[in-house]
């Protein structure tokens, strides 16, 4: 599979925002779009073309390979309605301004968060947020926030047919409390997190049915969400 990156500069995503506040009758995503052709262009745009990851088993983006309709939050202004998908291996976030196939690598920082469907992403640096520069799944938003920065990397398998290139995924997951990100390392942070409400919460997780070491994911949110309940 290959990759024919576009670098799109603030300005042009500068020109989609006021073109977006200006043209109220016409089709969110259409508006963007043309612009984007009449503004950028393909000659101006296009930096090189290489290869990409090669032949793998698996693939590298989040859910799925095909894109999906979703908004997105850039540098101060909304773009709804448009194709994304999101590459856990290089950590980018693509989309496609053309009906050509062109896929294009949207400029990571100036991405404030985005959706794809109906799941929501921030995008979150050491700088700002003092967390891995990363996109993050929102899993849960309430009184706490649980979030998870899902990571794919490629692991060489050695069999007597060769070497075999697999993609696997990784998660690291975290709670966000106020202005804090708590890293969910095993059980025992959130045993911490809980205190005096451990118990409490341990004895509802059981009669859920619900193990960390089987489902850590669905573990962390309903503990988390239960919690907070509690809490009130």
């Amino acid at each position: 599979m290959k990759y024919l990156f576009f670098f799109l500069s603030a300005f042009s995503f500068h020109v989609f925002g006021l073109h977006a506040q200006n043209s109220k009758e016409q089709n969110p995503s259409s508006s963007v779009q043309n612009l984007y052709h009449n503004t950028v262009g393909y000659k101006e745009s296009v930096y090189t073309g290489q290869e990409y990851y090669g032949k793998l088993t698996g693939h590298a983006f989040w859910q799925t390979d095909e894109f999906v309709n979703g908004n997105i939050g850039y540098a101060g202004n909304i773009y709804p309605t448009l194709p994304l998908k999101l590459d856990l291996l290089s950590n980018e976030l693509i989309t496609h301004g053309s009906n050509l196939g062109v896929q294009i690598k949207i400029i990571r920082e100036k991405i404030d968060s985005f959706s794809i469907g109906t799941v929501r992403f921030w995008y979150l640096t050491p700088e700002k947020n003092k967390m891995p520069d990363a996109f993050y799944e929102i899993l849960y938003d309430g009184k706490y926030t649980v979030l998870c920065k899902r990571n794919k990397i490629i692991k060489e398998v050695v069999s007597q047919s060769g070497v075999e290139k697999k993609i696997e995924e990784q998660n690291t997951y975290y709670i966000k409390e106020q202005n804090n990100f708590i890293e969910v390392k095993n059980r025992q942070t959130l045993y911490d997190f809980f205190k005096s409400k451990k118990n409490q919460v341990l004895d509802y997780m059981d009669k859920e049915n619900i193990s960390y070491r089987k489902t850590p994911e669905d573990f962390i949110v309903l503990s988390i969400k239960y919690y907070e309940q509690i809490s009130n």
